[in-house]
């Protein structure tokens, strides 16, 4: 079947046209460890015949009920202030000195319930200090994604049960349970197709006597191109290249729970919860959703808690988790609806100058008295690698939602549960300002990546070459166009190493580069690199230029790329070209198109390899073909010269 293909900037030549396919995924295993509990087949989330009303009405009164305030005057605060009037009538007659205590007391009072810092009520802040002074807030290391659900969501249990056609994890607590989906297909690596996401509000199921009441929570996750880390030489000529417009990355997961009512039992609530799965997978449509088992489900919390074992704490201004220092932030007032920045919040949210951003929606229950609102909360959480680089992401957020005429809280002393609430728990955030969810979110999935080149109209072609697998990449081609991929992978975080065996090819472009903490190192053909280096945030490229390369029969660890450059396509490498998931190519002669063409399935389009411009490339995935001119920016000529062939 021969490959499809869009085009590139107009060669010579013209290139062939098309898009490429997509296709799903297939869902992880379960570790051996979880607790299966099997469930019957379900026929979705109308299977029961009961009426259940009056069961759901309690449920709805207390969500509304945890949804007021921010900014709003409390019952409380008014009663507050009527007893305060009446110790000092009270006080009335009994002497100077119990007048005194009176009046202080009464200060007091006044204070604690209508003083105002920084947005809060006073008495908000007294409740936040006193949870932070009495609650577990440390995580010691080294600790796994098990021990941080114990830390951030205590009691949660994970087990492993058969939902939607396959083994999934469920996530039980005393509200409820919740399964995860995540969005995106990890196989396709051609980031040139996005897709349109819709908001949490339109995946809940329509209201009735015979659902559970649901939450819902979309959870986009995003890392900046170029990375703050990446400064110098490094960052501005990725800033050059992109002009700020396309993420790193990019991650998105979908936590869907049912919450625990009356009259219902565990194994309603699954079959409840599995139906609901399956209606959300048939509704997302291309855009590829997959449950998670336990151990990804797992994985997925660490990654994106931005946890990799080291110890965790929080503080009052802040959380630390490693090398990177985290804030979290609730919406309490959300910018209008009327024009296009509320629709375009969350983009812009993932677009700003930390480490990594995490964006929290949260839809749900609906309402059972018959309105069509959905209320809505949007929390988000920064982070970087400096406290100083942490103040600048949020002096940006700041700008960002206040421009738009909104208003952030920044949940100091609560940090913690700010990271559960951006966790894929689908969990309440205390305080959070709910609204009615809006129906035309723009969010989209697809767009992000390293960016290889243009396209022939003008568009980023972009690869998503780091993800939570191993990455063979298969360069044919020059030293010189590796050295182009090395550069642009470094602003997206990566440390490169490389192993060659001709390091005097190397030696100008390392030292002209550098690298944040270091030089990239040149390690001899056959020198192991250590298995565990290469985490979500700092991803690793190994770039083996050394002749010849057998074909892994094992995939690496996670986070790492392994692109092997070489300068001529034999017979011999035909194997590891059939095996790689992504194919550079540059300009082929006719021997090394026919191999690249029946290795890959290019069919008719093999013979244009042989057509294309010398600063041009292929790039083949799943029998995908996209072409891209490379065009190297005035910092990448100086570095490398002319990333042609030869």
């Amino acid at each position: 079947m021969p490959a499809t293909t869009t085009g590139g900037p107009q060669p010579a030549t013209p290139v062939g046209p098309g898009p490429g396919v997509v296709t799903p995924a297939t869902g992880p295993g379960v570790a051996p460890r979880a607790i299966v509990h099997g469930a019957p087949a379900d026929p979705g989330p109308g299977f029961s015949e009961r009426g259940a009303p009056d069961r759901l009405a309690p449920v709805a009164r207390r969500a509304s009920l945890g949804r007021r305030g921010g900014t709003g005057v409390r019952a409380g605060q008014l009663v507050t202030g009527q007893v305060a009037v009446a110790i000092v009538l009270a006080a009335l007659g009994r002497g100077t000195p119990v007048m005194l205590a009176a009046l202080l007391a009464a200060v007091l009072l006044v204070a604690i319930a209508w003083a105002r810092v920084r947005g809060r009520w006073l008495f908000e802040w007294l409740g936040t200090a006193a949870g932070h002074l009495t609650r577990r807030r440390a995580l010691p290391g080294p600790a796994g994604p098990a021990e941080l659900l114990d830390l951030v969501a205590p009691g949660t249990v994970v087990r492993s049960t058969e939902l939607s056609g396959g083994p999934a994890a469920v996530l039980e607590d005393t509200d409820g349970m919740v399964a995860l989906l995540e969005l995106g297909d990890p196989g396709d690596l051609l980031g040139d197709a996005p897709r349109a996401v819709p908001g949490p509000a339109a995946l809940l199921p329509p209201v009735g006597p015979d659902v559970p009441p649901l939450r819902i929570q979309l959870l986009l996750a995003g890392t900046p191109a170029p990375v703050p880390a990446a400064g110098g030489t490094v960052g501005t000529s990725y800033r050059q290249l992109t002009d700020g417009r396309l993420a790193g990355r990019e991650r998105a997961v979908l936590a869907v729970r049912v919450l625990r009512v009356d009259g219902w039992s565990e194994e309603d609530l699954r079959r409840v919860l599995g139906g609901t799965l399956r209606r959300i997978v048939r509704r997302l449509g291309p855009l590829t959703a997959r449950p998670l088992g336990v151990p990804a489900a797992l994985r997925v919390l660490g990654e994106l808690a931005h946890h990799d074992g080291h110890p965790l704490r929080e503080s009052w201004p802040v959380l630390r988790s490693g090398t990177l220092v985290q804030a979290t932030f609730r919406l309490i007032h959300w910018p209008g609806a009327e024009g296009a920045g509320a629709r375009r919040l969350v983009p812009r949210l993932l677009a700003l100058p930390a480490t990594a951003t995490t964006v929290s929606l949260c839809a749900g229950p609906p309402p059972v008295s018959g309105a069509t609102e959905v209320p809505t909360e949007l929390t988000v959480r920064l982070a970087a690698g400096t406290t100083e680089e942490l103040t600048a992401a949020a002096e940006a957020l700041d700008r960002l939602v206040t421009g738009l005429g909104g208003e952030l809280s920044r949940l100091d002393g609560a940090h913690l549960a700010g990271l559960a609430g951006t966790l894929p728990l689908a969990l309440t955030t205390p305080g959070a300002q709910s609204r009615p969810a809006l129906d035309d979110w723009e969010l989209t999935l697809g767009e992000a990546g390293m960016m290889v080149g243009t396209n022939r109209h003008g568009g980023a072609v972009t690869v998503r070459l780091f993800r939570p697998e191993s990455t063979r990449v298969l360069l044919v081609g020059g030293v010189r166009a590796a050295q182009l991929l090395a550069l642009r992978a470094m602003a997206l975080g990566a440390l490169v190493v490389v192993q060659t065996g001709r390091p005097r090819a190397w030696e100008p472009f390392v030292r002209g580069v550098g690298a944040p903490g270091g030089t990239i190192p040149l390690i001899p053909p056959g020198r192991p690199v250590a298995e565990r280096v290469g985490t979500a945030l700092r991803p690793l490229l190994l770039v083996v230029d050394a002749g010849p390369v057998p074909a892994d029969a094992e995939p690496g660890p996670p986070w790492r790329a392994t692109l092997v450059v070489r300068d001529e396509l034999t017979p011999a490498d035909v194997d590891a070209l059939t095996r790689a998931d992504l194919a550079v190519l540059q300009p082929l002669d006719a021997t090394e198109a026919a191999l690249a063409g029946a290795a890959l399935g290019l069919g008719g389009s093999a013979e244009w390899l042989t057509r294309i411009r010398d600063d041009m490339v292929a790039v083949v995935n799943r029998r995908a073909l996209r072409w891209a001119l490379l065009s190297p920016t005035p910092i990448e000529a100086q570095l490398i010269g002319r990333p042609a062939r030869g």
